[in-house]
């Protein structure tokens, strides 16, 4: 199942149609949010919007030559950047620059999408500045992130800002089950990413299914106050993520796994990241106080702050363990 933008920011949807229709739509937008949470797709709907020659109810019709043009990337008066690589590189910046001080090469409006906007370089981000304080006539610039607090403030304060809300839970897993991703996967997957795509590509990696299963068997031997889990730690954990970004899923996986048994403890069986260990998650549950498990719950997130701050990630895993088997 493929969520179109109205189904997955339908208020934003509902939003640019009136200011569209009132002709009072922005020169510059920068779009934030989550992956998958449609920044993308609106800003994409927008120039299909501005083009489309039949558009009913204030809806592009998406199958006019306009709309074709635009969804197959071939309209010249609608631009997208992404980066390649890490980074929008001078080149496509130079390209840009040298493109928003055109008019429009067939109408008399242009639209330019920068996706990942935070991936530009200073550089980069300083070619905009002319052109968000002397915008040309008609020509609209859609920047879209996922990391808002890596933009220059400079560019942020030239732009309307608009926030994009996380896919409701319930929403999210349809989507992906509709995918055909199961439903054991899906109610963990949810739970880290907001997009499709991301849980896909991490389904397909060589990375996520192994270290669900390092984590989980690092897990068992911290409940049973086994101090093998130290050896886990080194021997299997530090290996099985060796970048930072799944370091990162790693400690989210922990602290999911001390959710369920949370909510397990207060008799919420509903939305558990692990559905099929709810036996286990349960008999943990049960040999815990409250108190306990939010001390386990505190260092987890404690954890999670030591990484952000740059140490190491055995470190960080070697104190967690320590806590989590005092």
């Amino acid at each position: 199942m493929t969520l179109t933008i109205e189904d997955l920011q339908p208020q934003l949807v509902e939003l640019f149609k009136s200011v569209i229709a009132r002709h009072q739509l922005s020169q510059g937008y920068l779009f934030s949010g989550d992956a998958g949470t449609g920044k993308s797709e609106l800003a994409t709907w927008i120039a299909l919007r501005l083009f489309c020659t039949h558009v009913v109810a204030g809806m592009p019709d998406g199958t006019c030559s306009e709309c074709q043009r635009i969804l197959s990337g071939n309209h010249p008066d609608v631009v997208k950047v992404a980066p390649a690589g890490q980074s929008l590189k001078i080149e496509q910046i130079r390209f840009l620059k040298q493109e928003l001080t055109k008019s429009g090469m067939e109408t008399n409006q242009r639209v330019f999408i920068i996706q990942a906007a935070d991936k530009m370089t200073v550089s980069a981000a300083n070619g905009l500045l002319k052109f968000l304080e002397e915008p040309a006539p008609q020509t609209y610039l859609i920047l879209t992130t996922s990391s808002k607090n890596q933009i220059l403030p400079t560019i942020l304060s030239r732009l309307q800002i608009i926030e994009f809300a996380r896919l409701p839970r319930p929403q999210l897993v349809a989507q992906l089950t509709g995918a055909g991703i199961s439903t054991e996967d899906a109610a963990l997957l949810v739970r880290l990413t907001n997009s499709l795509v991301t849980a896909q590509a991490w389904l397909a990696s060589d990375w996520f299914g192994p270290l669900r299963q390092t984590v989980w068997q690092w897990f068992s031997h911290v409940q049973a106050k086994n101090a093998v889990a130290f050896v886990d730690v080194q021997a299997n954990l530090v290996p099985a993520a060796k970048e930072r970004a799944v370091q990162n899923e790693a400690l989210a996986l922990i602290l999911l796994l001390l959710q369920d048994i949370l909510a397990l403890y207060f008799d919420r069986e509903q939305d558990l990241s692990f559905p099929n260990e709810k036996a286990q998650l349960s008999a943990w549950a049960e040999q815990m106080t409250s108190e306990q498990l939010l001390q386990q719950m505190e260092a987890a997130l404690a954890a999670q702050k030591y990484l952000t701050a740059n140490v190491s990630f055995q470190n960080t895993l070697e104190r967690l363990t320590l806590q989590l088997l005092a």
